[in-house]
Order: structure tokens, then C-alpha cells, then sequence
């Protein structure tokens, strides 16, 4: 118990240190870089949308895919579980028919580069406070940011760090109309998945109730206009209230699992 207690006056003063007005060290070059995303990236982000769409119907999550014929026909054949690997180069066939086009992206770059001052503080905010956690915040050391025309608004790869923004040909965002609330949400996403996620086989309801409340302690100051999606687990903020609540989520979790 006298350890418990000293490790946590511990982190309560370096919580302190945090806080002053979230000063930490900087660096010369952000963190992050932007991908267009060649035809065939595209093709696959249709892909994989078509290809989990009974998922994402059931999780009510509204989905943008080329206005063609053949799409509502991959679509029937996914519900039904004919779709496959063999249906990729009808897709290629319709990007290339003209829903594609690198022009498409310019105004999504434009908005996504303005970001980055802001993006890359927030990063290393994060990367000081996780240091007081006793759980693993899984950091990279490059976060690329790849748009699409197509999906259902942001998804991250855990392998690469790649965080995919869906974005449109006048450089609007799906929920929002600053991108950095989709970007700093699917971060948190890269960063808890392994040692929380993954770990304690959380459903993806509490899993994104999870990420959203993480972002409204540590940046709702930052991020005003950030949302909590309403997927349910509202007991969750019952144990996770303040900055100090982070420092032992799994203990949390346990708690909402009696």
C-alpha cells in the first residue's frame, strides 16, 4: 500500500509538471506525413468497404462509394457472402471509368498540412503523459496520413501507422470540418489497440467510447468541437472522469467488466 501511495503522489506531480499549460519539448520536423492515394489504393478502400459492410450497417456507420450501377450489385453480393477476391478488378474498372482522379485530394492536403503545428504538440503531449501510465501507449515514430474518397470516414493499420482520413473533391471530412478530430481519434486507436484492446477482447462499442474519452480529458480544451460518438458504455466515465484516471485504465476496465 505505502508503494501504491508513493507511486501515485509520483504521477500526480508529474501530472502537474504536464499541465503547465501542456509545455513540452519540441521538435524541428512533424511527425507526420500525407499520402495521396493511387487508383489502386483506392480500388482497395472500395474493396475492403463493400467487403465488411454487413459490419459496418450493424455498427450504423453510413458509408461513401462511387455512384455506379455495379456498386449496388457488389454490395448484394456481399450481404450474401458472394463477394470475394475475384470482384477487385470490376472495381478497378469503375475507378478508372472516372470516379478517380488525383485532383480529388488537393484540398484535403491543403487542410491536413494547416494541422500539423497543432497535431505535432498534441503528439508530444501525449508521448510525455503516457510516460506516467501503467499500461504500454503505443507510439510511432511516423504517422502517415492517407486520404480516400471512399469508406466510412477514418480507419488505422497498427502495422504501418497509417491512419486513412475519407475526404471529398472540395476538401470536406465526414463528422467534422477540421480533419485533426478524425486524426488525433484514430491515434488513440494506434495506441491503444495492443495493450488494451487487444489485451482485454474489448467490443468495439466500448472500444470507441474508450478512445473518445481518452481525447476529451487530454484535449477537449484543444479539440472544443470533438464529439463522443453514442455507441453506449456511458458507465465508462463513471471511472474515467480526469487525467489522473488514465494512469491505470486496465484497473477501470475491471471495474466495468464486474
Amino acid at each position: 500500500m505505502l508503494l501504491l501511495a508513493s507511486t501515485s503522489l509520483q504521477a500526480s506531480s508529474t501530472f502537474a509538471w504536464l499541465e503547465a499549460d501542456k509545455e513540452v519539448p519540441s521538435k524541428s520536423d512533424p511527425p507526420i506525413s500525407i499520402l495521396v492515394p493511387t487508383l489502386l489504393e483506392e480500388a482497395t478502400s472500395i474493396f475492403r468497404t463493400v467487403n465488411d459492410i454487413a459490419f459496418l450497417e450493424s455498427m450504423k456507420y453510413t458509408v461513401s462509394l462511387p455512384n455506379h450501377p455495379l456498386i449496388d450489385t457488389l454490395l448484394m453480393e456481399s450481404r450474401n457472402g458472394t463477394f470475394d477476391n475475384d470482384d477487385f478488378p470490376r472495381i478497378v474498372t469503375i475507378l478508372e471509368d472516372g470516379a478517380f482522379s488525383m485532383d480529388d485530394y488537393k484540398e484535403a492536403q491543403k487542410k491536413g498540412e494547416a494541422q500539423f503545428a497543432l497535431l505535432t504538440d498534441m503528439l508530444l503531449y501525449l508521448e510525455a503523459i503516457s510516460t506516467t501510465w501503467f499500461w504500454d501507449f503505443k507510439h510511432y515514430e511516423t504517422y502517415t496520413i492517407r486520404f480516400t474518397r471512399y469508406g466510412s470516414g477514418g480507419s488505422y493499420d497498427t502495422q504501418t501507422g497509417t491512419i486513412t482520413l475519407m475526404t471529398t473533391p472540395t476538401g470536406t471530412f465526414k463528422n467534422y470540418r477540421n480533419p485533426i478530430n478524425t486524426i488525433i481519434h484514430e491515434i488513440v486507436h494506434l495506441g491503444i489497440e495492443e495493450s488494451l484492446v487487444q489485451k482485454h477482447q474489448l467490443p468495439h462499442p466500448l472500444k470507441e467510447r474508450l478512445v473518445d474519452t481518452i481525447i476529451k480529458i487530454l484535449f477537449g480544451d484543444r479539440l472544443p468541437n470533438y464529439k463522443i460518438q453514442n455507441m453506449g458504455y456511458e458507465s465508462l466515465n463513471n471511472h474515467i472522469r480526469e487525467t489522473i484516471d488514465l494512469v491505470d485504465l486496465e484497473i477501470a476496465l475491471a471495474k466495468l467488466n464486474r
